[in-house]
Order: C-alpha cells, then sequence, then structure tokens
C-alpha cells in the first residue's frame, strides 16, 4: 500500500490546500460560504429518514438497484462532484484502500457520479479503482436525497476558467453539483449514517464509514474489529 493511501483523507486534504493557487483558494473559500449561507446541506437526507431507492448503470453500462444491493447487507451511498476534483479523488482512493474492510462486513458501497459517457470508466482505470461507481445522470438522486446545488455564477466563472467542461462531463449545460456526502443505509431502507459537509474539502474518513457499518453490524462485527486491532 503506498504512504498516500496510509494518510488519513484530513492529512491529504491539508497537502492539497496547500497547493492552492491564491485564485483557487479565493474560489473554494467563495462557494464554502455560498453553501453554508444558502444552507445547501439542510436539505440533505438525515439519520432515521428512509432513503429514496434508485437504478443507475455503472460505469460498463450495467444497471444497478439500490433496492437489491440493500437486500444484500447495509448499502453505503458516497456522492463525489467529478474526476476533476483532487479532493473527490483522494476520498476514492482512501476508500478503495479499505473496501476488503467493507466486503468483510458484507457491505455494498456505491459512488455516484454526476458524470456521463465514458468519464467514470476512465476514472476507474487512472486511478486503478474497484469500486462500484454509478452514473446519476440526470442528478435525479442527488435531488432526491437533497444534496444538489446550482453553480453560482462566480464559481462557474472560475471553472469555466479552469477549463472544466461542465456540458461534456455532465451531458447538460446546466450546472449542477452535489455537496459531497456519505449515508449508510440499512437493509430496511433506513438512513443509519449521514454525513454531509458543504466544505467539500472535507470528507468522512472512510475508517468512521466502518465504525458505523460495524456499530450496525451489532457486538460480533465489534469484537471482530477489536480483535484485528
Amino acid at each position: 500500500m503506498s504512504d498516500h493511501l496510509t494518510r488519513s483523507l484530513n492529512q491529504v486534504r491539508n497537502e492539497l490546500l496547500a497547493g492552492l493557487s491564491d485564485a483557487d483558494r479565493e474560489s473554494y473559500l467563495f462557494l464554502v460560504d455560498w453553501l453554508r449561507r444558502t444552507d445547501v446541506a439542510s436539505h440533505a437526507l438525515q439519520v432515521g429518514d428512509t432513503a429514496p431507492d434508485f437504478l443507475l448503470p455503472d460505469a460498463h453500462g450495467r444497471l444497478h438497484s439500490s433496492e437489491h444491493l440493500r437486500g444484500e447487507g447495509p448499502l453505503v451511498v458516497s456522492f463525489y462532484r467529478g474526476g476533476w476534483c483532487p479532493f473527490c479523488n483522494a476520498e476514492l482512493r482512501a476508500l478503495q484502500a479499505l473496501k476488503a474492510e467493507f466486503d468483510s462486513l458484507k457491505a455494498n458501497l456505491v459512488v455516484l457520479s454526476p458524470e456521463t459517457r465514458d468519464l467514470p470508466r476512465q476514472l476507474q482505470r487512472q486511478l486503478n479503482l474497484d469500486l462500484t461507481m454509478l452514473a446519476d445522470v440526470d442528478h435525479g438522486v442527488a435531488i432526491s436525497y437533497g444534496v444538489l446545488f446550482r453553480v453560482p455564477d462566480e464559481t462557474k466563472a472560475h471553472y469555466a476558467g479552469q477549463g472544466y467542461d461542465f456540458a461534456h462531463r455532465h451531458g447538460s449545460t446546466e450546472w449542477m453539483l452535489p455537496i459531497p456526502a456519505t449515508f449508510v443505509i440499512d437493509q430496511d431502507g433506513v438512513v443509519r449514517g449521514a454525513f454531509v459537509e458543504p466544505d467539500f474539502t472535507i470528507r468522512q474518513e472512510p475508517s468512521d464509514i466502518l465504525a458505523e457499518l460495524r456499530q450496525l453490524a451489532g457486538p460480533h462485527a465489534k469484537d471482530a474489529s477489536a480483535s484485528d486491532e
């Protein structure tokens, strides 16, 4: 395992933030402030809510039903912004590093991408991912989970200036993005864990997601976890 994967997401975040240009930092601070002022996160599903089911294609065109996935065990749904975002890619690498532990808990982990075309498959190859990446092509799931927002004009101008072509990436001219968020859903479809953070540089540590899954699984899983330490 590379050193990159053994560091916490918070450590990686601090390194990425230190490398931002002045313009990127200004845009980042503006967007986070805007998201907090408009209280976008308050619309997201909360613990105890029933998660809407969905049917989405993966990077190879195969359809995946959330109802089927949660029928096999707890379901972890993670929303990310796109392959152009270094904080998203750090999160994907961190999830990949612990995928075997998700498997050992019989949890299905799916990553929902707003990107269409061949972009998710390209990202899987680029980052050597064995994660199930689903294309939320019309943002319908992001809407139903309450994590979608329309990119403000100031941020849109900055991203366009960086060469990010969202019309190509999303297959539409609507500038919509999800707040990065992670939900743990039990086999009855009830949200048992919800991490929604308007600061898109902050992500839930995969170890914390695993802890929620062990809590959901009960004492046997927690004892097994302790014996591994």
